[in-house]
C-alpha cells in the first residue's frame, strides 16, 4: 500500500465522495466530524464493514453519518466492557489482599510483609512451568531480579517511599504507629520507619499488569484461596493465568482508544491446551505438536471469544445489549444493514449472532 501523505480534511472528504461514492450530505458536518475523530479510527477502521467492492473501493448507498454511528455505538459497547472489566480488577485486587494479608500481614509489625519476597514462591524452582519461553519468561526472571530498578514493584527498595509520595490520598501522618517496627526484609518508608501501609491500599495504586505477576507469585495455599472466590480450584492456576493475560489486552485496547471490534490479543500472547479447551475458544493460530512434545502454542484470539471469558466471572448482559441496539440502530438507518451487521459478527469472531446473544 505505501506510506500515505497527510491530506486535508477536506481532500480526506473530497476522496470518499468521488471515487468512493460515500454520501456526505453536509460538508460542513463532515468537517467538523473529523475535527472531533480520527479518521484512521472512524473511515479506516470500519470501511470494510460498508464496502460494496474493495477493488477499486466504492460504497453503496452508505453516508458518513452511518460511520458516525457505529463508531458511537461500539463506544458505548467498549464502555460496558470496561465496566466489567473494572469490577473483575477490583475483586481481583481484593481477594489477593484480604488472602495475602490474612496469611502474613495480620500484625501491625507484619504490615509490610507482603515486600517481603520470602513470602511468595520463585516459579524457576518448578520445571516445566508453561509458556516459560513466551510471556511469562520475563515475569519468572523478574522475581530474582538483582537490578533495584528492575525488581518486581513490591520488592524495589523505595516502593513505600513513592507510594506514600507519589499518592495524596496515602498520608504518611495517617499510616503511622508509633508501636510498628519493622521486621527484617520489608521496605521501609525513607523518612520515618514508622510508616507503613496495608496492602489492601497499596494493591489499588498496582496496574493489571503487576497483578498479573502477583498472581504468578504467590504461594500455592495462597493463590489457591484466589482462584476459589473466582469460582476456580487450585489446580486451575494457569487457566486463571492466562484468563488474565486475554484480560489485560481486551482493558489495554479498550483504554488506548483502539476500535473495539478489531481486538485481537497479539501474536506473543500464547495459550495452554487446557486454557482454550475449558473456554472452547477458537484461536487464529493452533499451535503444533511433534513427537509428542508441544512446538508452539495457540495464539491470537477475537473480541467474541474475550467475552466469553469475561462472562465466565462478570455477566456480559448489558454488553450484549448495546450489540443488540447497534444491531437494530443499523437496521433501521440502512439498506444491506443485514450484510453489515455480518461483518461485524465475522470481525468479532463470532460464528453467529446467536451464539453473540448467548452470552447473557
Amino acid at each position: 500500500m505505501g506510506i500515505k501523505p497527510s491530506k486535508s480534511r477536506q481532500n480526506l472528504i473530497d476522496n470518499l465522495v468521488e471515487p468512493r461514492l460515500l454520501n456526505v450530505p453536509d460538508n460542513t458536518k463532515a468537517l467538523q466530524l473529523l475535527t472531533n475523530l480520527n479518521y484512521f479510527q472512524v473511515i479506516n477502521g470500519l470501511e470494510n464493514i460498508f464496502l460494496s467492492t474493495n477493488n477499486p473501493k466504492k460504497f453503496n448507498k452508505v453516508s458518513i453519518y452511518d460511520f458516525e454511528r457505529l463508531y458511537y455505538d461500539s463506544k458505548k459497547i467498549a464502555t460496558e466492557i470496561s465496566r466489567s472489566l473494572d469490577d473483575f480488577e477490583e475483586r481481583l485486587k481484593g481477594s489477593i489482599s484480604y488472602h495475602f494479608s490474612q496469611a502474613y500481614c495480620k500484625n501491625i509489625n507484619d504490615t509490610m510483609q507482603y515486600t517481603n519476597k520470602n513470602n511468595y514462591r520463585d516459579a524457576t524452582e518448578f520445571v516445566g512451568y508453561p509458556l516459560i519461553s513466551g510471556q511469562y519468561g520475563k515475569i519468572i526472571r523478574t522475581f530474582n531480579e538483582t537490578t533495584n530498578s528492575k525488581k518486581f514493584l513490591f520488592f524495589q527498595p523505595w516502593f513505600l517511599t513513592n507510594l506514600v509520595q507519589q499518592n495524596d490520598h496515602v498520608d504518611e501522618n495517617f499510616y503511622r504507629d508509633t508501636q510498628y517496627t519493622a521486621p527484617n526484609n520489608v521496605v521501609s518508608y525513607i523518612n520515618d520507619s514508622q510508616v507503613a501501609v496495608p496492602l489492601w491500599v497499596a494493591i489499588e495504586t498496582l496496574t493489571f499488569g503487576s497483578l498479573i505477576y502477583l498472581c504468578h507469585y504467590l504461594k500455592d495455599d495462597d493463590m489457591s484461596n484466589v482462584l476459589n472466590d473466582f469460582g476456580l480450584t487450585a489446580n486451575d492456576r494457569m487457566i486463571f493465568l492466562n484468563v488474565l493475560d486475554v484480560l489485560k489486552e481486551l482493558r489495554n485496547h479498550i483504554a488506548h482508544g483502539n476500535l473495539l471490534f478489531r481486538f485481537q490479543t497479539p501474536a506473543y500472547i500464547k495459550f495452554t491446551n487446557d486454557f482454550v479447551n475449558r473456554f472452547q475458544l477458537n484461536p487464529r493460530t493452533r499451535g503444533t505438536i511433534s513427537t509428542n512434545r508441544r512446538v508452539s502454542y495457540a495464539s491470537e484470539i477475537y473480541l467474541y471469544d474475550a467475552l466469553k471469558i469475561l462472562n465466565n466471572f462478570y455477566s456480559t448482559k448489558n454488553t450484549v445489549r448495546q450489540f443488540k441496539k447497534m444491531f437494530y440502530h443499523n437496521m433501521k438507518s440502512m439498506q444491506s444493514a443485514e450484510i453489515y451487521n455480518n461483518r461485524i459478527i465475522r470481525m468479532i469472531g463470532a460464528p453467529s449472532y446467536r451464539h453473540l446473544k448467548d452470552l447473557t
